[in-house]
């Protein structure tokens, strides 16, 4: 396997930086663009008649539920992949380790948790029925996750499995979990050919905008899936048709799209994660699967769940868009 005939990632994570680790990043970018195209899409539903609410009301939905994505999915990450965050405090802003976003990252299973609150919340507030604003949420919800792996392969994270394919990538990121000898081999090599680097991060910066410095780590690194990319297009872009195929059908259970989404998106990432690294700190669990797989399985529960709720409320009588929408109340 010669990484030579494999693709390098080189691509910067931030869109404009502003000295070493400050700037505008492609991921934050990727949240922004979810949450906008999740808005114009819910907007779309509303004057098809498809979602009952006013545009003062999805203003109000998009906020909750931008509150709701950004602490589940933070918590979520520190709660499911790194719980010692929890009882890490610093004399420094942030002061918690939970709050310190450039430790980890976000995730997913913890944001949908985040909406589902946040759904909720929103649905008594306003006296509507939360399984048809859920059932709305999660129609466009595929667009956000869709940004936000663009963006886990941009910042070369989360990358996937060593293979062969024609289309695998080097990502100069794995050298963050790199053994001390292999870590030494690179910069032994760096150092004969003149370059000297005090931080592991250097080494990565350099490779981006440096062509002899990635020459040289081009050798060492492992070709792999980019699974990123796998993923993006099961979750964003298969699991949204899946959705909007049954979703959009008049005289649809409240209750059922949500289930479905739950059904599809657990399928599609236990299926995706076959190609991904599992966590380095984490590993393979039992029975060979991923912390992120596991997660899923559970999420056919919350399917079952929703598709039994959705029984037991009829469908809604189609209104005038934007009219006040009170279907039945669930038990």
């Amino acid at each position: 396997m010669n990484p030579h005939l494999y693709y390098l990632h080189r691509i910067s994570p931030f869109v404009i930086r502003f000295g070493e680790s400050f700037g505008l990043r492609w991921y934050g970018l990727s949240y922004v663009a979810g949450f906008a195209a999740g808005f114009l899409l819910l907007r779309y539903l509303s004057k098809r008649g498809r979602l009952q609410l006013t545009a003062h009301d999805l203003d109000e939905l998009m906020t909750v539920l931008i509150v709701g994505v950004l602490v589940g999915a933070r918590l979520g990450y520190v709660l499911f992949y790194a719980p010692s965050l929890l009882v890490q405090f610093s004399s420094s802003p942030p002061f918690w380790g939970a709050l310190a976003i450039n430790q980890g990252g976000m995730s997913s299973h913890g944001g949908f948790i985040g909406v589902a609150i946040a759904v909720y919340y929103f649905a008594r507030r306003r006296k509507v029925s939360w399984l048809h604003v859920g059932d709305a949420v999660v129609m466009v919800a595929p667009v956000g996750l869709f940004f936000g792996r663009i963006a886990n392969f941009i910042n070369g994270e989360l990358y996937g499995c060593p293979t062969n394919a024609p289309w695998a990538v080097c990502f100069p990121s794995e050298i963050m979990n790199w053994s001390g000898e292999r870590l030494s081999q690179l910069t032994l090599l760096l150092t004969q050919n003149g370059f000297h680097f005090d931080k592991v991060e250097s080494i990565l910066t350099a490779i981006r905008v440096n062509d002899a410095v990635a020459a040289i780590a081009h050798p060492l690194l492992t070709p792999r899936h980019p699974s990123q990319l796998y993923e993006a297009f099961l979750e964003g872009v298969v699991l949204f048709c899946l959705l909007w195929f049954f979703g959009v059908k008049k005289n649809v259970r409240p209750g059922a799209a949500t289930a479905l989404f739950f059904f599809f998106y657990a399928l599609l990432r236990i299926a995706g994660e076959q190609f991904r690294e599992p966590d380095a700190d984490i590993g393979y669990q039992w029975l060979n699967l991923t912390r992120g797989q596991w997660l899923s399985i559970f999420m056919l529960g919350a399917a079952a769940v929703f598709w039994r709720l959705s029984r037991t409320v009829r469908p809604a009588a189609a209104k005038a868009p934007n009219a006040r929408f009170r279907p039945p109340k669930s038990h």
